[in-house]
């Protein structure tokens, strides 16, 4: 799988031209990237354990930022989840688009309120990063952030993974993407409702139709046949010859 089918598929609610830029220059495109304030480029780890490990190894001060999209996370709270190549993307495509609302009322930035989401997203609401903003705006417009081959393995899977386990058994790992999961499962709903189970039908009367049966009642095995006089009764009542009347 390539980085522009991940980002297509996986950022269900902001452009995927600006979130592949937007993912390029966070991150290269590298999925175990952690972002730490004041250093100039990414720490790029080999594999996940080994980012999560370095995480919470208490030598990053401060919120760090992770994965392809360099969502924002506190060190005590890193998860294999928030790293997960999709989870991470479709989790900064609905921070951004949410931002995007409320950049609409921004006195700086109202103009442009997907600009303006980027950079609250990769800054704060009181210092909107801009540069980096503008720098992803430009190369959506262009269309030529780098294409690549993601490393093998790699899945557009949200909620489940086998990657997505206790990473240290010393310490557990808090999950941070239980609201965004919420927020997903709404989204499928709504793009793929239930279909209403159809009202069942009536028979129509005709010759189809079963005709109704009237239940007969238990037969009496006491009752006599109208026909067999009963047997009792025989005997009670012999019939006398005619030898037997007097003259």
């Amino acid at each position: 799988m390539d980085l522009v089918t991940l980002v297509t598929a996986c950022a269900l609610t902001v452009d995927p031209k600006l979130m592949h830029a937007l993912v390029w220059h966070q991150s290269g495109g590298e999925p175990w990237a952690v972002s730490v304030q004041g250093e100039p480029n990414p720490r790029i780890y080999p594999n996940m354990r080994d980012a999560i490990r370095e995480v919470r190894s208490g030598s990053i001060q401060g919120p760090a930022r992770v994965g392809l999209a360099g969502v924002s996370v506190s060190p005590s709270k890193i998860s294999a989840s928030v790293l997960l190549p999709c989870r991470n993307v479709a989790m900064a495509a609905d921070q951004i688009a949410r931002h995007a609302g409320r950049c609409k009322t921004h006195p700086r930035l109202k103009t442009d309120p997907m600009l303006c989401a980027v950079a609250v997203y990769r800054g704060s609401w009181a210092q909107p990063d801009v540069k980096f903003a503008t720098d992803v705006a430009g190369m959506a417009a262009k269309g030529d952030a780098p294409n690549f081959d993601m490393p093998p393995g790699t899945s557009t899977a949200i909620f489940d993974t086998a990657e997505d386990q206790q990473s240290d058994s010393d310490t557990p790992i808090v999950d941070v993407t239980v609201d965004f999961a919420e927020r997903a499962r709404s989204w499928s709903s709504a793009l793929f409702p239930r279909m209403p189970k159809p009202p069942g039908r009536e028979p129509e009367r005709g010759t189809n139709a079963p005709s109704a049966t009237t239940e007969q009642p238990a037969a009496n095995p006491f009752a006599a046949s109208p026909s067999q006089p009963n047997a009792q009764s025989r005997d009670l009542f012999v019939r006398r010859s005619t030898k037997e009347r007097t003259p």
